[in-house]
């Protein structure tokens, strides 16, 4: 009996070991996600009206003065503190951001330059291991009630191995490499639905836990399961290496590396137009998604990254059972939101710019209706059109796929992760800073920054579809028109630094085979 469950076991976990992986990584980065909620509590109950009295009477002039604002009458704590605690919390998260900030870049960069050579596995659980020290850092504050410059330390300790950009980026080109392309839709779907699941799942739990039973046990449970999460990998994840085939159209680009300048060269620029086997209509074209792809991030992070203060301030005054409720919610919709909007989008063939333009149409809508909200079946109702607001995140992976030789999709791969590091370290620092300096005027200021910011990439994937539609191509023998490729690349939670959630991009055209082992 003992063995066949071992065996069961181990079968498992051969077939189904990214599921696995991934559902794990899902939960752990739900939990973590809570980090917000306890710290803002935790300067809620330490507010200390003899050390902010001059901040009390300026806060209540504000608000005696400006009927936008008012008190979370279910709540103990006066409307000063609720606003004092906001903007401590977002100035830490803040300063948290501009701690991990330099060493995330970096090693974002050598981590995926030395992946091949390091070996895909290790990296994962390098990344990983970040993760324990940065919770184990957590659970001492907690604990000991250490000052908050623990928290910067906490961040600056988990960046020093690339955080969750990096191990995205590797299970991403896992899923990629070792699926065969008439699969690959069909697996990202699986694990996107999966993992939804889990967040679904653990929202909604979390809420219930932390309303009755606090928030430590959650950090315990977190921590467990990393570990567990990187002794299954270490166990049963095979150290191997994939690369593409190459194609015809290389005959003129040697592609030898004989150093790491040279690599590093290759990576800054495999979006450069001066590549003389490459068209004028390929290249306006990366360089076009390229833009809109790092806009729309920004516009993503400044709808994003203050939401939580935005759904504990008033009016809404959630509490973490009703914010894990609306997490729930959110995933569920935004489930089944993305597979409609995938199967409507592929059955009215329109092409990646054209889904990508009412994409953005649909952020800038849902912007605009969240900032407005007043009640809380308002913030639900703009659930229901959040799901078709994130396609350029997941589109962008398959449209530089298309234009680029298989050889080079590796190296666009990388730069666009450091580019997605590089806007988040940046984003999360300035959008909690101009949340915290803003919020005592205008408690949406940064979701109506991000409706204005998404008008941007609406205006480049228009050009993009003119340039698609217009330009020749004069050396494309490689590229067809072909189905667009939609994987929903959101989860709706929002997470301190270290903690990112996994995006799973939609995967390339291109074929790729197994080589050689690490």
């Amino acid at each position: 009996m003992r063995f066949s469950f071992r065996f069961s076991l181990h079968r498992l976990l051969h077939s189904h070991l990214i599921e696995i992986i991934l559902s794990l990584q899902t939960l752990y980065y739900y939990l973590a996600s809570s980090i917000g909620q306890y710290i803002y509590n935790y300067y809620l109950t330490t507010y200390s009206s003899t050390e902010t009295s001059s901040l009390v009477s300026t806060t209540a002039t504000l608000f005696s003065s400006n009927n936008e604002f008012g008190q979370c009458k279910h709540q103990s704590s006066s409307v000063p503190a609720q606003q004092w605690a906001q903007q401590q919390s977002s100035n830490l998260f803040f300063y948290q951001t501009v701690a991990a900030s330099i060493p995330t870049i970096v090693m974002t960069y050598i981590l995926g330059l030395y992946t091949h050579q390091l070996g895909r596995k290790f990296v994962l659980i390098l990344t990983m291991f970040g993760n324990v020290f940065q919770y184990a850092i957590w659970l001492f504050i907690i604990y000991y009630r250490l000052p908050d410059y623990w928290w910067l330390i906490a961040a600056f300790v988990s960046s020093l191995v690339g955080g969750g950009n990096v191990s995205g980026f590797i299970l991403n080109l896992i899923i990629t490499d070792s699926t065969e392309e008439s699969e690959r839709t069909s697996k990202f779907l699986h694990i996107g639905a999966i993992c939804t699941a889990v967040g679904a799942l653990a929202s909604l739990l979390i809420g219930f836990w932390i309303e009755y039973r606090g928030f430590l046990d959650l950090y315990w449970t977190a921590l467990f399961l990393q570990l567990l999460t990187i002794i299954i990998v270490y166990r049963h994840m095979k150290s191997q290496t994939f690369t593409p085939i190459a194609s015809e159209n290389v005959h003129n680009y040697n592609k030898k590396t004989d150093s790491k300048c040279n690599k590093l060269v290759e990576i800054c620029t495999v979006f450069s137009p001066r590549h003389t086997y490459r068209s004028r209509k390929r290249s306006l074209s990366l360089i076009i998604t390229l833009l809109a792809f790092i806009f729309h991030i920004l516009a993503s992070l400044a709808f994003g990254v203050p939401f939580l203060w935005f759904q504990l301030n008033y009016p809404f005054c959630w509490s973490a059972k009703e914010i894990g409720y609306y997490n729930t919610v959110s995933s569920i919709i935004w489930c089944i939101g993305s597979i409609i909007g995938m199967k409507l989008f592929t059955y009215t063939r329109y092409s990646d710019a054209a889904i990508c333009c009412i994409s953005h149409i649909f952020f800038i809508i849902s912007a605009l209706w969240t900032s407005h909200a007043y009640y809380n079946w308002q913030l639900y109702a703009g659930l229901l059109i959040s799901p078709f607001t994130s396609y350029q995140g997941s589109l962008t992976y398959s449209i530089i796929s298309k234009w680029l030789e298989p050889s080079e999709i590796n190296n666009a791969y990388t730069f666009v992760t450091e580019i997605n590091t590089i806007l988040n370290v940046f984003g999360n620092s300035l959008f909690n800073y101009l949340y915290s300096i803003t919020v005592s005027y205008s408690r949406n200021f940064t979701i109506l920054l991000a409706a204005g910011l998404g008008f941007i990439p609406l205006i480049l994937n228009c050009f993009l579809y003119v340039v698609t539609k217009n330009i020749p191509d004069e050396s494309d023998n490689r590229i067809t028109e072909c189905k667009p490729i939609l994987i929903p690349d959101h989860m709706p939670i929002r997470v301190p630094v270290g903690t990112e959630t996994i995006l799973l991009p939609a995967t390339t055209r291109n074929k790729s085979r197994r080589i050689q082992p690490i």
